[in-house]
């Protein structure tokens, strides 16, 4: 009798638990088909380290792909070009017109096609690997940022590295390593406004757009660096200004004499601030009004 009521009570007991299971979606293999509905309304909690885990999705992304192999590539050329002569010509020193070649037209040429094949490297899945990862949306366009300035920071570090291996070998006429240092980070900073444009124009407009808009700006008001007013207030202008302060080369190309004013006009300190700090400011506005558009498009949901 006993062992008949046990029976019962755990045929009862397996019962009710396999009714309590199909209630909350389980199968009868307990394998959940849907969520069991709390009562409550409970809204996703980001997990912790959401930037980083985005940010390290992004370099694997990028590890093997074009936007790391741009951004050294096209680095390259005209320092290499800067060494082959002063090699053959080693009275003549180091010449610096290479560097401004260099920020004056590959560099936003680099930085554009990078933050473009970063931006659609998601879009041509339909951006179902980024929705499905958990992270915020935020997070992941600060992150798509984040990559493309250390992108641009490398590529400048890589003409910086070339120019400072030359200097050694050629000393005669050769620029500090602080100062060349400082204007391969000025650079980064100029140009930054580059980076959150293109991928706001590549996802909504396409990669033509997201690539010739932001470079043809950018180039038209470096090119316009004479007429441009006053050029701390313009990062386009400032990119090709800046490394006048650091380097013995004008924004043309030439080499710079001795008390030229657009040099200890450049020099200033204050002029160097503002211009870095109106950089800034304009790509923190970016950044932030792209991030809202990102996370609010329907196209990414």
């Amino acid at each position: 009798m006993k062992e008949t009521k046990r029976a019962a009570e755990a045929t009862a007991m397996s019962g009710a638990q396999h009714a309590a299971a199909l209630s909350c979606g389980m199968t009868p293999r307990h394998e959940p088909a849907m969520p069991c509905a709390t009562g409550t309304d409970e809204k996703p909690v980001p997990m912790r380290g959401s930037f980083v885990r985005a940010l390290r999705a992004e370099a694997l992304k990028s590890k093997h792909a074009a936007p790391l192999r741009l951004a050294i590539v096209l680095a390259l050329p005209f320092p290499l070009l800067a060494v082959l002569g002063a090699l053959l010509a080693p009275q003549a020193g180091l010449t610096y017109a290479p560097w401004n070649y260099w920020y004056a037209l590959l560099m936003p040429v680099a930085i554009t096609l990078a933050a473009a094949s970063v931006a659609r490297a998601d879009a041509r899945l339909g951006n179902r690997a980024l929705l499905s990862s958990g992270v915020p949306l935020r997070q992941a366009w600060g992150a798509k940022v984040v990559w493309c300035l250390i992108l641009s920071a490398l590529s400048n570090l890589v003409v910086f590295a070339v120019y400072a291996a030359a200097s050694i070998a050629a000393p005669q006429g050769a620029a500090s390593m602080p100062a060349m240092l400082a204007a391969a980070l000025a650079l980064v900073v100029a140009s930054s406004w580059m980076v959150p444009t293109t991928l706001f124009l590549t996802m909504r407009a396409g990669m033509l757009a997201g690539v010739f808009v932001p470079l043809a700006v950018q180039i038209a008001l470096a090119f316009s660096w004479s007429v441009v007013p006053f050029w701390p207030a313009c990062p386009p202008s400032a990119t090709i200004m800046l490394p006048t302060a650091f380097l013995p080369v004008l924004p043309s190309g030439e080499p710079v004499g001795v008390g030229m004013d657009i040099v200890e006009t450049v020099s200033q300190g204050d002029a160097i601030a503002l211009a870095l700090g109106i950089a800034c400011a304009l790509t923190a506005v970016l950044v932030v009004a792209g991030a809202s558009w990102f996370e609010k498009s329907e196209e990414r949901r």
